[in-house]
């Protein structure tokens, strides 16, 4: 919850994240406070901060264990969310702490344990909502292990889509957000890429003081501010 909410002390943040994979397995993330348990709703909120500590491999990874493995499991429903399991990987959960052990109480299509699909589109996509409605909205995306993604959704406002593309030595970004609306584009660089800022062509036509100005080296993070309407951005490092 510190990570997710941005209160953690920064100096914290790193070592936070790398903690909460302590509590992995194979299948998931055992829930310290309810042990022998794998809970959704919790991990949802662990991908997420993973996300806001700016790991998004990290995040990938707890999302391909615990979604994925029931996605694919033979005894799941290939399309919904489990509610909870046991670290055993059986459809078990709060045996003797609400359940009175009848598993048959777990839910199968629980809509508190399907974190990633705003995780993806709020991180990983990037695209993010800072004033109601989307009249402020930031862009952030995150790649991980991934090469390409995309999402959007619909507000009162309008249309808000982005994607993004992994090519050699950069990527592309496209987005499109309603016009009047304004917002702020924050452009990753890898930590393996040479510590200056990106070259960024925004729109076509590359805006030379853009270069200098928003540059975060620690972060490793180009920031720039953006109009509504459709636009793109060719970031090579």
């Amino acid at each position: 919850m510190a990570l997710v909410f941005n209160v953690a002390n920064s100096s914290y943040v790193a070592p936070i994240s790398k903690q909460l994979t302590s509590n992995w397995i194979c299948i998931g993330a055992v829930a310290p406070e309810l042990p022998n348990n794998l809970v959704g709703f919790v991990q949802s909120f662990e991908i997420k901060a993973h996300l806001a500590a700016r790991q998004p491999s990290r995040a990938l990874d707890l999302i391909r264990r615990a979604w994925g493995w029931y996605l694919n499991n033979s005894a799941g429903t290939a399309s919904t969310c489990i509610e909870g399991y046991l670290a055993d990987g059986t459809f078990g959960y709060r045996a003797t702490t609400g359940y009175a052990n009848d598993y048959s109480y777990t839910s199968h299509a629980h809509g508190w344990g399907t974190g990633p699909t705003d995780a993806l589109t709020s991180y990983v996509v990037g695209l993010t909502l800072v004033q109601p409605a989307g009249s402020q909205w930031l862009l952030s995306p995150q790649f991980g292990d991934l090469t390409f993604a995309e999402g959007g959704f619909t507000t009162s406002l309008g249309q808000f889509q982005a994607s993004w593309t992994l090519e050699n030595g950069g990527y592309s970004l496209d987005w499109s957000t309603p016009e009047g609306t304004t917002g702020t584009v924050v452009l990753s660089v890898p930590p393996n890429t040479a510590g200056q800022a990106p070259k960024v062509v925004l729109d076509g036509g590359t805006d030379a003081k853009m270069q200098a100005d928003g540059w975060n080296p620690s972060a490793r993070t180009l920031t720039i501010q953006g109009a509504g309407g459709k636009h793109c951005a060719k970031v090579t490092y």
